[in-house]
């Protein structure tokens, strides 16, 4: 299940976005920002509507902040503000949000929005499969082909794999990676995780050498990176 963040002052407000949003994830509310950079640092999620006017740190603010950091450096964001003028909207897109929505929010719009940032988060399928450079996922048989060798895995190993390559260059957390694949009833400890991880690295060849970067964030969970060729990093 998608996990959004809704952060908004107005306790009104949170709740209305709340109902609103309820049916496309699991919502959890902030008051501010300053809460939410905090959780950004324990878990992971998958969009973030945000208020401009927020107390202490501003929704642009707050944006600019999650732009240059470590952890959810490209989690889809909504700003959401009474503010309309063409120069306030360019401000909010500047700062790096990807998204802008006016209040009062319409739900159709809002709805339309969100569901717009959270298809990229799950590519569009040739029937069963989905492509990934020269990797394919056969969601039918839980295999994977590497060009046209296949490697079978087990449902686990196959779903972590798959929801790995879809958040590409994602920072993705412990927490987050146990319940999407195993998940939020299942009891779980990070060992498993950590073998299964173990685990694709070898069977996928998902090493420097072939063109990956796949490994731990520090204090956080793993992240999937696809490198530069080797000749294009020199060059740099």
């Amino acid at each position: 299940m998608r996990r959004i963040a809704i952060v908004e002052d107005d306790p009104e407000e949170l709740s209305r976005l709340t109902a609103m949003l309820s049916a496309h994830g699991q919502c959890v509310p902030f008051g501010d920002g300053q809460s939410f950079l905090k959780a950004i640092h324990r878990g992971t999620f998958d969009l973030a509507c945000i208020d401009w006017n927020l107390p202490e740190v501003t929704g642009v603010e707050l944006v600019k902040r999650i732009r240059g950091g470590a952890q959810a450096p490209n989690m889809p964001i909504i700003l959401i503000t009474a503010r309309s003028t063409d120069e306030d909207i360019v401000a909010g897109l500047v700062s790096g949000a990807d998204d802008y929505v006016t209040k009062p929010v319409r739900k159709p719009v809002l709805l339309a929005r969100v569901e717009t940032l959270l298809r990229r988060l799950a590519p569009v399928a040739d029937d069963h499969l989905e492509r990934f450079g020269n990797f394919t996922f056969d969601r039918s048989r839980d295999v994977v082909a590497i060009g046209d060798q296949e490697r079978v895995l087990t449902t686990k190993e196959f779903n972590l794999a798959l929801l790995l390559f879809r958040n590409m260059h994602r920072p993705l957390a412990r927490s987050y990676l146990m319940e999407e694949v195993w998940g939020a009833a299942a009891n779980v400890s990070s060992r498993t995780l950590d073998t299964h991880v173990c685990r694709l690295k070898t069977k996928l060849g998902l090493t420097p050498a072939n063109g990956y970067n796949f490994g731990p964030v520090y204090g956080f969970g793993y992240r999937l990176e696809k490198m530069a060729p080797a000749a294009e990093m020199a060059t740099k």
